[in-house]
């Protein structure tokens, strides 16, 4: 009976010692030899999660300063954030120059990389084979504006020629809808405002050109097509007569040197185009800039009557006014 029992125990114990074997594994931590592919996205590093191609590069975005350089600086930063982070560089900077000449040397000897042009400059973009139009802003829901040349309703003026011998208001000399296409309408007219007003002045601001027509201190003036609408009392308008209004100016292009890389420039399209005020983050962004509601493509012939303007000037300048 000894001997059985001590059998026995031996048997149960061998047993014990299988089981216990054979089960170890199952009780490994299962993290323990999880290879780090299998980790959810968001716990992996962010670099590598938004890797960009262009994480060094720095962009400069040149402009022609339209207030203060501080505050110039600051109406910029959210634009140049979003760009920055939309593209994946990293960073974009802005940088003045004092005329359009000085942005168009900057963005050709590739020192600048976008430029945000003026009218009168899109026709030398747009020829310029070192130079791709982006895109243009739409302001007030439209893409172009108008200039008009008003007179009161009671001033006996009827057409432009009538204005000959009369006192004209201009807004100021670098003013597109407000002096530089209103003047080619005169040209076009047979009426050489150089020549052929009995006093003409610049009075800096379109209502103001617009008040002083009304007030009768000038018999006619020039403005952006909307500039009636400053007046405080709105009946007033009625008491202008729209002599000649210019056909569609194109708003001004947004454009990148073209040794920029191919799938760059198309990213700074695309991130332009994706910026508008229908959302809250974009109408923050776009609040400072200058009444710009968002952007659309820009193409070269948007800009065919400008170069028609600039050559009927040219040729009025040539024959020494």
């Amino acid at each position: 009976m000894g001997k059985n029992f001590a059998g026995f125990v031996m048997m149960i114990m061998l047993a014990a010692t299988l089981t216990i074997g054979c089960g170890g594994g199952e009780k490994k931590p299962a993290d323990s030899t999880q290879a780090p592919a299998t980790q959810p996205a968001s716990q992996q590093p962010a670099e590598t999660a938004s890797a960009s191609p262009y994480s060094n590069t720095v962009l400069k975005l040149g402009r022609i300063p339209f207030t203060n350089s501080s505050e110039m600086v600051q109406k910029h930063n959210k634009f140049l954030d979003y760009l920055t982070k939309k593209l994946g560089v990293k960073q974009t900077r802005l940088q003045t120059a004092s005329d359009y000449a000085g942005i168009m040397n900057l963005l050709v000897k590739g020192e600048i990389d976008i430029a945000w042009l003026a009218t009168m400059t899109s026709v030398e973009a747009r020829n310029n084979p070192d130079i791709q139009l982006l895109v243009k802003p739409i302001r007030f829901g439209t893409t172009s504006y108008r200039g008009i040349i008003i007179a009161r309703q009671d001033s006996g003026i009827k057409s432009l020629k009538d204005l000959k011998g009369k006192k004209f208001a201009w807004v100021e000399k670098e003013s597109a809808s407000g002096y530089i296409f209103p003047k080619s309408l005169l040209l076009e007219a047979g009426v050489n405002p150089e020549k052929d007003f009995d006093e003409a002045a610049f009075l800096n601001k379109h209502d103001a050109v617009v008040l002083n027509v009304l007030l009768g201190k000038y018999d006619a003036g020039a403005c952006y097509d909307d500039a009636r609408n400053t007046l405080r009392d709105k009946s007033k308008k009625d008491e202008l007569i729209l002599l000649a209004t210019t056909p569609d100016i194109s708003n001004e292009p947004i454009v990148v040197r073209k040794s920029l890389p191919p799938d760059l420039i198309e990213k700074i399209k695309q991130a332009l185009l994706d910026l508008n005020k229908k959302s809250p983050d974009g109408k923050e962004i776009l609040d400072d800039l200058t009444d710009v509601d968002g952007f659309v493509p820009a193409d070269n012939k948007d800009y065919d009557y400008i170069e028609k303007v600039q050559n009927l000037l040219n040729q009025h300048q040539q024959k020494g006014n």
